[in-house]
């Protein structure tokens, strides 16, 4: 056999190459262009790199022990796509991430590379940054698909007990939200009030929020829902949830980050999944709402003097297309004003009789409020309870609901 060769130069066996983090394999013919690889997958921390030169080394390598992801150079195929199927049918290489470098001819000779089993496509030519961003992104995305492939096989094989694992992967989800004392930092930051509200339709589900300071008077918040519910949607939030903190978004821009995320999202989701996200920033200093939408509710604005202002909503759900693009849109937001945000579940819902809420059944809801909802545990607290008494539970879809206040004085400059 010839081609192999290691990360030290030697035929190191592939248990060895695995101590310390993930194993790369990387299948490229020509040696002196495997250094920008390397290079690429040493910013993102991986340090077990191994190479092939050509196919009988590449099927070698694979045999002593499957990667943890393969980087494959189009030159490698020589026109035959069946080496792609030879990887996939050997152990360990049925779920393993098989990215397909090279100069691709058109649609066709993509379309081929995807049916015979490539996972993902880099078209050259590529920047470093963009090569160690796709690089970490399947990297990421492969860590979270074993642990969550580890609990579905323990629920599969044990029905006794299946009630408590659910939990436990439920309580996995809920510590990818904000912590208490997380959000009391923000509040006392920002001298505003959070309230929060989650709520799956079955024990996992598809929504995800966040919010994280910026500067001494700016704080982001993001309310993310994917379609479905259950175990493929809880995944889709671990994802999401790696990627907001693995890679460097924009995140001052509201339309550039949902831009970035949807590219990511593109060709990480399933086919037919997708998702709608409000992202926004609340500058406290100039009393504005800066945000942009991917499909998500029109947030909903109240001012000191009781009037309501309803936000637009544009843009296509995450995940959907490449070339969808997004917009920033504003919103007064002063001292005394509130900010709610929710996912659809809240106006979709049926009540006993059949009969949808509506997004008109909302704005009621929060008309009402009583001026001293404070007193009763918060207006979003009240607001919910009078919801729960016409609709029934569970819902059918995940429900998540925040309310930002800010208080009637205004900051005395101190942060």
């Amino acid at each position: 056999m010839t081609g192999a060769s290691s990360e030290g130069g030697a035929a190191a066996p592939a248990a060895a190459l695995a101590v310390g983090g993930q194993r790369v394999l990387i299948g490229h013919p020509r040696p002196p262009a495997v250094a920008v690889l390397r290079s690429a997958l040493a910013s993102v921390g991986v340090r077990a790199v191994d190479v092939a030169l050509d196919a009988d080394g590449l099927l070698a390598r694979v045999g002593q022990g499957a990667p943890d992801l393969l980087v494959l150079h189009l030159g490698l195929l020589a026109d035959n796509l069946d080496l792609i199927a030879r990887l996939r049918a050997m152990n360990g290489m049925r779920d393993a991430p098989i990215l397909v470098l090279g100069r691709f001819s058109g649609a066709g000779e993509r379309q081929a590379l995807m049916r015979a089993g490539a996972t993902d496509l880099i078209p050259r030519p590529v920047t470093r940054p963009e090569l160690a961003a796709r690089l970490r992104v399947h990297l990421e995305n492969r860590s979270l698909n074993r642990s969550l492939q580890e609990v579905i096989r323990s629920l599969q094989a044990y029905h006794t007990g299946a009630v408590q694992r659910m939990t436990l992967a439920r309580d996995m989800q809920l510590d990818l939200l904000p912590t208490t004392e997380a959000c009391g930092g923000l509040e006392r930051r920002y001298a505003i009030r959070l309230d929060s509200h989650f709520e799956s339709s079955s024990e996992l589900g598809g929504d995800i929020w966040g919010a994280r300071a910026l500067d001494d008077h700016r704080f982001a918040v993001f309310l993310c829902d994917f379609t479905g519910h259950g175990v493929a949607a809880a995944l889709n939030t671990f994802r999401l949830h790696a990627l907001l903190t693995k890679i460097d978004l924009p995140g001052d821009d509201p339309a550039e980050t949902l831009g970035a995320i949807n590219g990511l999202l593109v060709g990480l989701l399933p086919e037919s999944q997708f998702a709608t996200m409000l992202y926004a920033v609340v500058d406290v200093r100039v009393g504005a709402v800066t945000y942009a939408t991917a499909g998500a509710p029109k947030p909903i604005v109240g001012r000191p003097d009781g009037a309501l202002e309803i936000g637009g909503s544009l843009g296509l759900p995450l995940g959907v297309s490449p070339k969808a693009s997004y917009r920033n849109r504003h919103l007064d937001f002063p001292p005394g004003s509130f900010l709610f945000l929710f996912s659809d579940a809240l106006f979709e819902a049926r009540d006993w009789d059949g009969q949808l809420f509506g997004y008109e059944g909302v704005v009621d809801l929060v008309n009402g409020l009583d001026s001293d909802a404070e007193l009763e545990g918060g207006p979003l607290r009240q607001l919910l309870e009078r919801y729960f008494t016409t609709m029934p539970r569970p819902l059918a879809d995940d429900l998540t609901a925040l309310w930002i206040s800010r208080r009637a004085e205004p900051l005395d400059g101190s942060g």
